[in-house]
C-alpha cells in the first residue's frame, strides 16, 4: 500500500507540495477550496532555483518578467520623488523578476496531476481532531475524513496553524493593500525595475509583471502604522506610475514578534504562510514556500519517510527560516521609521543603499538546496 498524505489548502505551498508527494510515490488527497492567487509574486534567485527543482523551467519562462534593478526612491509630502539607491542587480543575475501567482499555481497544479495518484477534495476543512496517531479532519459539508499524516499549507488563518500553534493569529496580521493595473504608460515606467517608495504613512512596492499574458504593474502598499491607506496621487507626473483609479484589494500578513515554538504536532506539518512567520518586507513569503518544497523533495528522495523528512526539515530548515523572519521585521521597521529617524535612513540609504542591499539580499538569495 501507498504512503498516503493529506494536504489541506490549494494554493502555492499545497500544490508544490502535492506535486513533490506524488511524484514520491504518495497517495495524495487535497483539500482545495477557496484558494487565493492575487496579483504576482517577486521571484528572487532563491526561488526561481527552487521552482526550476520543481517544475520544467521553461514553462515558466513566458511568465517571468525580470528586474534588471531595485530603486529605492522617497515620496514628500508634496509627492516629489527623490532618489536614495539604485541598485543593480542585472549584472548579478537574470533570475530576478515577477511572475503571477496563478500562473504559478496552475503550473505546479498540471505538474502534480501527472500523477494519478491525487484525489481533489472540493471542500474546506473546519477542525482537526487528534485520535491517537491518527487524527480526523471535518470539512464544511460535515464529513469525516480519516488521515495520519497531514501538510497544513492553508495559510496564517487556516484551521492547521490554530491545531499546532494553539492561537487565532487574527489580532496579529498587518493589512497589505494590492492591486495592478494594465495601463501602459504604468507598465513602461514601471519595466525592467522594482520600485520601493517610501512615503511618511507606508511604503509602495511597485514592478512590471505579466497578468493573464498581458504587460501590468503590480502594486503594493504597506501602512507604517497599520492604520493607514494608500495615498491618492496628485502629483500629474506620479500619476502616471501610480494611477489614481487603481483598485486597492486588502489582504494580510503576519506582524508578529512572536517565533513558532513548533511547526508540528500529532502527524501535523506546516508549510507555507501557515509555518513560521515571514512579514512581507523582503518579499520571501513565496520564495521561501518555494524552497521549502525543494528541500522537502530532497528529503523524500533521499528518505521516503514522513516522519524523518519533518526531523530533517526543523534541523535545517527551520533555522534558515527563522532568520530571514527576524531580518523581515527588522527591515519592516526601518522602512517605516518617520522624523528624525526615517531622515537619518535616508541619508544612510543614499551615501550606502548598495552596499546595504547588497549585505541583506545576498545572503538570502543564496539557495541552499544544492548544499
Amino acid at each position: 500500500m501507498k504512503n498516503q498524505v493529506t494536504i489541506i489548502g490549494g494554493s502555492l505551498a499545497g500544490w508544490a507540495n502535492a506535486s513533490v508527494f506524488a511524484e514520491n510515490g504518495y497517495q495524495v488527497n487535497i483539500y482545495d477550496k477557496q484558494s487565493q492567487n492575487f496579483g504576482s509574486q517577486q521571484i528572487s534567485p532563491n526561488g526561481w532555483l527552487a521552482l526550476a527543482n520543481l517544475i520544467d523551467i521553461k514553462k515558466i519562462k513566458p511568465y517571468f518578467e525580470p528586474f534588471n534593478n531595485i530603486q529605492i526612491k522617497y515620496m514628500d509630502n508634496n509627492q516629489k520623488l527623490e532618489l536614495l539607491s539604485n541598485f543593480n542587480v542585472g549584472n548579478k543575475t537574470t533570475n530576478y523578476g515577477s511572475i503571477e501567482r496563478n500562473s504559478i499555481v496552475k503550473l505546479l497544479k498540471e505538474n502534480a496531476l501527472k500523477n494519478k495518484s491525487i484525489t481533489i477534495h472540493n471542500s474546506y476543512i473546519e477542525h482537526i481532531v487528534s485520535n491517537n496517531e491518527t487524527n480526523e479532519i471535518i470539512d464544511d459539508n460535515g464529513n469525516i475524513f480519516l488521515a495520519k499524516s497531514i501538510i497544513g499549507a492553508d495559510s496564517i488563518n487556516g484551521i492547521s496553524r490554530k491545531f499546532v500553534i494553539g492561537s487565532d493569529t487574527k489580532s496579529k496580521q498587518k493589512k497589505i493593500f494590492r492591486a495592478f493595473s494594465f495601463k501602459t504608460s504604468s507598465y513602461q515606467l514601471a519595466r525592467n525595475s522594482l520600485q520601493l517608495i517610501i512615503t511618511s504613512i507606508g511604503h509602495f512596492v511597485i514592478y512590471p509583471t505579466i497578468i493573464d499574458k498581458k504587460n501590468a504593474t503590480n502594486y503594493i502598499f504597506v501602512s507604517a502604522d497599520d492604520k493607514s491607506t494608500p495615498p491618492v496621487i496628485h502629483d500629474k507626473i506620479l500619476s502616471y506610475l501610480i494611477p489614481d483609479d487603481i483598485n486597492w484589494d486588502t489582504t494580510f500578513s503576519t506582524n508578529s514578534n512572536e517565533e513558532n515554538n513548533t511547526i508540528h504536532r500529532n502527524g501535523v506539518f506546516l508549510v507555507g504562510d501557515a509555518s513560521i512567520a515571514m512579514p512581507p518586507h523582503i518579499a520571501q513569503a513565496g520564495n521561501q514556500t518555494l524552497e521549502d518544497a525543494a528541500f522537502i523533495k530532497k528529503c523524500l528522495q533521499e528518505n521516503n519517510d514522513f516522519k524523518q523528512m519533518i526531523s530533517m526539515f526543523i534541523k535545517q530548515r527551520y533555522i534558515k527560516r527563522n532568520i530571514i523572519s527576524k531580518k523581515s521585521r527588522s527591515i519592516g521597521k526601518i522602512l517605516s521609521a518617520q522624523k528624525l529617524m526615517g531622515h537619518f535612513r535616508n541619508l544612510t540609504l543614499k551615501s550606502y543603499g548598495n552596499d546595504i542591499l547588497e549585505t541583506v539580499l545576498n545572503p538570502i538569495w543564496t539557495s541552499e538546496i544544492n548544499e
